[in-house]
C-alpha cells in the first residue's frame, strides 16, 4: 500500500514541477518581447535561456516561434532561409484573434518568400497581414507592409502601383513618428516615377526626403544624391549629374552602395566621352564582393573598350562579365539543391526520432501494463484464496508462460520493425541517387538551353535585333527558356488560349519585364501599334477592359 502511496505522490509532485516550468517559461517570452524591439541582441540572449523550448506548446509554442524569426532577423542572422519556423506562428495565430501577432507572422512569412524567390506567396502573406493590421495601431509595421508590397509590384515592373504602396508607407510612418521610414519613402516614390520616366515628381520627392534629414551624413542621404544624378543624366546635364553621383560617394557609408555609385559615375563620363575616367571608375568596381557589381563592371567595360574599337579587350571583359554571371547561376542552383537535401535530412531525422520515441512509448506502456496487471492479478489471488496453495500455483505459472509468450510477440515485432526500417532505408538510398541523376541532368538541360536565349534576349534588348529579323529557332529559344524558368509558362499559354505566334512573342517579353520603348525596339513600332497589339492580346487572353495584362502575365 505504501508503495501505490509512493507513486501517487511521485505524480502529483511532477505535475507541480512542470506547471512551475510552464510558468516560468511565459514569464521569460513576456519579457523578451518587450525587448525584441529595441534591444534585439539582450532578447536572444533571454531567448538562450529557456532549456526546453521543444516542450513548449500552443500559444507559448506560437510565441517562441515569432520571436525568435524577429530575433534572428533584427541581429541581421541568417533567419529567413525555411519558412516551417515562422508557419508555426501562423498556423496558430491566424485565428486566435490576436491581429497584431497575427499580422507579424505574416510579415514574416512573406519576407521568407521573398528570399526564397516565391514572389506570388509572398505577396499574398503581406496581403495578409496587411489585412490583419489595417485596423490596428501597429503604424511603422504597416509602414514597413507597404514599402514590401512596393517593392515587388517595383520588380514586376507595376511602378504606378509602387509609387502608391510608397507613399502610402510614408503615411504610416509620418503616424509612428518614423523620420527615417518617412525619408526612406520619399526615396522609394522618387525611384517608382524615375521608372515612369516622371522626373519633376521624382526630383519633387527627393527633395522633400532631403528636407526630412538630419544635418548628418546618413545612408539614406547617398541614395537620394544617387536619385538626383540619374535624373540629371537622363535630361543630360552631366556635370550636375557627375556633381550628384560624387556628393553621393562622399556622403556613403556603405561600401556597397558606393561602388554602384561609382558604376553611375562611369556611365556617365562614358557617356560624355571622358574614357579615361570612366573607366578609372569601373575599374574601382572590379574587385566587388558583390558579383553583380562587379559583372556589370566587367560590362560597362566591355561597351567602353568596344567604343575605344579596342576588340580584343572588349571581348576579354564581356567573357570575364559572363563568366561571373555563370558562377552566380551555378551558385544558387546549388544552395537550392542544397537547402532541398537539409531540408529532405532533417524531415527524416525527424519523422526517424518521432518513430523510435513512440516505440519507446508503447515499449513503456506495455511493460506498465503488464507489471500493474501482474501485481493486481497476484494481490488479489493471494487476499481471496490464500488456502488453496496449489490452485494459486497453477495459475502463477499460467501467468508467467502467458508473459513469457507476450514477450516473445514484442521480440518477434520489434524484429519485424527493424527489418522494415532497413528496407525504408534502402529504398530512400535508392530514390536519393535518382534525384542526384535527375537533377544533374535537370542542370545540364538549363545550361544548354538558357545560353542561346540570354544571349538573344541580350541582343533584343540592345536593338541589334528585331522580331521580323528572328529565326525560328531564336524565337523558339526564347520560348523554351521561359517554360524552363516559369514552369511551362508558353506551353500553358498556348494550351489554354488562342494566341498567334507574334502575340506568344509578346507575351514571352512582357514575361521577361521588356518595357514599352524596348518593345517599340523589338518589333520596330511606334508605341501606338504596342498598345493595339496589347489589347488584341489582352482579347485573346479573355480579359477584360479594366483587367492589367501586365498583371495577369506575371502571375499566370
Amino acid at each position: 500500500m505504501n508503495k501505490y502511496l509512493f507513486f501517487i505522490f511521485l505524480f502529483i509532485g511532477g505535475g507541480f514541477v512542470s506547471c512551475k516550468q510552464t510558468n516560468s517559461d511565459v514569464e521569460l517570452l513576456e519579457q523578451v518581447e518587450r525587448y525584441v524591439e529595441v534591444y534585439p541582441d539582450s532578447a536572444m540572449q533571454l531567448l538562450n535561456l529557456l532549456q526546453y523550448p521543444e516542450k513548449l506548446h500552443g500559444k507559448e509554442r506560437a510565441d517562441y516561434a515569432l520571436l525568435l524569426t524577429q530575433i534572428l532577423d533584427k541581429n541581421y542572422l541568417d533567419s529567413l532561409q525555411s519558412d516551417s519556423l515562422i508557419k508555426i506562428a501562423v498556423d496558430y495565430y491566424k485565428g486566435s484573434g490576436d491581429y497584431v501577432k497575427a499580422g507579424k507572422s505574416y510579415y514574416y512569412l512573406g519576407k521568407t518568400l521573398v528570399v526564397k524567390g516565391k514572389l506570388s506567396e509572398a505577396m499574398e502573406a503581406f496581403l495578409e497581414a496587411l489585412a490583419f493590421l489595417k485596423e490596428t495601431t501597429e503604424y511603422k509595421l504597416l509602414g514597413l507592409l507597404s514599402e514590401h508590397i512596393g517593392y515587388l509590384n517595383l520588380g514586376q515592373g507595376m511602378s504606378e502601383q509602387s509609387i502608391g504602396n510608397y507613399r502610402q508607407s510614408i503615411y504610416y510612418y509620418e503616424l509612428a513618428g518614423d523620420k527615417i521610414g518617412e525619408i526612406y519613402g520619399c526615396r522609394n516614390v522618387a525611384r517608382g516615377y524615375l521608372a515612369e520616366q516622371n522626373n519633376d515628381s521624382a526630383r519633387w520627392y527627393v527633395n522633400k526626403g532631403l528636407s526630412l534629414l538630419p544635418d548628418t551624413t546618413t545612408q539614406v542621404k547617398s541614395s537620394l544624391l544617387h536619385v538626383l544624378g540619374l535624373i540629371a543624366k537622363s535630361e543630360k546635364r552631366y556635370s550636375q549629374a557627375i556633381d550628384f553621383f560624387v556628393s553621393a560617394i562622399r556622403s556613403n557609408i556603405n561600401t556597397n552602395d558606393g561602388l554602384r555609385y561609382y558604376l553611375s559615375l562611369g556611365y556617365t563620363y562614358m557617356d560624355i566621352g571622358k574614357f579615361a575616367l570612366a573607366e578609372k571608375c569601373f575599374r574601382h568596381c572590379m574587385g566587388a564582393k558583390d558579383v553583380f557589381i562587379s559583372s556589370g563592371a566587367y560590362n560597362y567595360l566591355y561597351l567602353l573598350k568596344k567604343e575605344e574599337c579596342s576588340y580584343k579587350e572588349a571581348l576579354l571583359y564581356k567573357e570575364k562579365s559572363d563568366s561571373i554571371l555563370e558562377v552566380v547561376s551555378n551558385d544558387k542552383l546549388r544552395n537550392q539543391l542544397l537547402a532541398l537535401q537539409k531540408k529532405y535530412e532533417a524531415e527524416k531525422l525527424i519523422m526517424e526520432n518521432r518513430q523510435i520515441k513512440l516505440e519507446k512509448e508503447n515499449q513503456t506502456y506495455l511493460y506498465l501494463f503488464i507489471v500493474l496487471f501482474i501485481s493486481g492479478l497476484g494481490f488479489c489471488v493471494i487476499k481471496k484464496y490464500k488456502k488453496k496453495n496449489i490452485r494459486n500455483i497453477e495459475a502463477l505459472r499460467k501467468n508467467e508462460k502467458t508473459i513469457e509468450e507476450y514477450l516473445y510477440k514484442i521480440a518477434r515485432l520489434e524484429q519485424k520493425e527493424e527489418s522494415e526500417q532497413e528496407a525504408k532505408k534502402e529504398t530512400i538510398g535508392k530514390l536519393n541517387r535518382k534525384i542526384l541523376d535527375l537533377t544533374l541532368e535537370n542542370k545540364k538541360i538549363r545550361n544548354s538551353s538558357s545560353v542561346e536565349a540570354l544571349f538573344v534576349l541580350e541582343e533584343l534588348k540592345q536593338g541589334r535585333l528585331v522580331a521580323e529579323r528572328m529565326t525560328a529557332s531564336e524565337r523558339q529559344s526564347i520560348f523554351d527558356f521561359l517554360d524552363l524558368v516559369y514552369a511551362n509558362f508558353i506551353f500553358r499559354i498556348k494550351t489554354d488560349f488562342d494566341v498567334t505566334k507574334g502575340e506568344l512573342l509578346l507575351a514571352a517579353l512582357i514575361k521577361l519585364d521588356f518595357s514599352t520603348k524596348q518593345l517599340m525596339i523589338v518589333f520596330d513600332c511606334e508605341v501606338k501599334s504596342i498598345y493595339k497589339s496589347k489589347q488584341r492580346l489582352k482579347s485573346h487572353l479573355r480579359l477584360n477592359k479594366d483587367d492589367s495584362l501586365e498583371q495577369m502575365i506575371a502571375f499566370y
